[in-house]
């Protein structure tokens, strides 16, 4: 028995002994606002950035109307509710989540990143992980970056993706500057293989096309990691993605998500000082309180099962 199909026996075992409803319950008696950190909802699987099908989404929303209310960030949500908020601004949210999401009448926040819009290049992760799913043993083996160590994959889907999580981390855990040149030394690779269908970002278009009901957001100018940056790095980037917003865009800024759920405490301030209402993190924990900074759950697996799971916040600490 692989992996997959361990996981996915233990989460049905979990349910079979009640521990769903146990978690819904939790979620009631607690008054919690969830807000699900999600990122693409898409057929088309990628072991690199797993998807949610649009199967286990539809499912996924269908649970949560049953046992919540479902809020928007643009509300003052009621207690305990669940509200919607994706990363990124990948096309698929167009393609897949939003006629998903039309159809139970719900409204979700998209948190996008300014230069993907603008250029249609990926964010330079996606870009990483769509060349994972084309290279070849060989050309990974000749993969070299300074101070990092690991070893390079074999052939087998499950070594590929500790790989690429790995370099992944490595990357998002510096500064704009450190991180920019060692990429430079990765894109020679990239070159190299022409994945099948590479991922693209919603344009602007697209964009304003979700602005009509869904709740646009910023994800920094350029998706970089806040918590490695200076207070006074973030601040021109967030007067850059206000701009944005109003010249751009013409839509109002009152979302701000940081990347990589990397931030400096000093910098909450910063966002509250120039007016911004709702900040999300990322934390891995429900939001208690009010105040407008609100932790989220990550959201992504492989069935319908892990997905609700997920949602409910089974990885949390202390919640299993």
């Amino acid at each position: 028995m692989n992996r997959t199909a361990i996981k996915r026996l233990y989460l049905r075992l979990l349910e079979l002994a009640g521990q769903e409803q146990r978690l819904v319950r939790r979620i009631q008696r607690g008054r919690f606002l969830a807000v699900l950190n999600l990122h693409r909802v898409s057929p088309r699987m990628n072991p690199f950035s797993p998807p949610i099908s649009p199967e286990d989404f539809a499912d996924l929303l269908v649970f949560l109307k049953r046992h919540f209310s479902m809020a928007s960030l643009r509300e003052d949500p009621p207690r305990p509710a669940v509200v919607l908020s994706f990363d990124d601004g990948y096309q698929d949210f167009v393609e897949y989540a939003m006629p998903i999401l039309s159809r139970h009448g719900m409204r979700a926040n998209q948190n996008i990143v300014p230069q993907c819009v603008e250029s249609g290049t990926p964010l330079w992760n996606t870009q990483l992980y769509d060349f994972l799913g084309a290279a070849s043993p060989a050309l990974l083996r000749s993969f070299r970056l300074p101070g990092f160590s690991l070893s390079p994959p074999d052939s087998s889907v499950r070594s590929k993706a500790a790989f690429g999580a790995a370099l992944s981390h490595f990357l998002k855990m510096r500064p704009r500057s450190e991180r920019e040149a060692l990429w430079q030394s990765i894109v020679p690779l990239l070159q190299e293989v022409k994945p099948d269908g590479t991922t693209r970002m919603m344009d602007r278009a697209s964009v304003l096309q979700a602005a009509a009901f869904h709740d646009i957001g910023v994800h920094s100018y350029a998706h970089d990691s806040m918590g490695h940056e200076s207070d006074g790095f973030f601040e021109q980037d967030l007067a850059r993605c206000a701009a944005y917003f109003k010249d751009v865009l013409h839509l109002p800024l009152e979302i701000y998500a940081f990347p990589n759920g990397s931030f400096r405490p000093s910098q909450l301030d910063i966002l509250k000082r120039h007016g911004m209402r709702h900040v999300l993190l990322v934390e891995e924990k429900f939001a208690r309180g009010d105040g407008g900074v609100y932790p989220r759950i990550s959201v992504a697996g492989e069935s319908a099962c892990e997905v609700r799971f997920q949602a409910l916040g089974y990885r949390a600490r202390g919640v299993l």
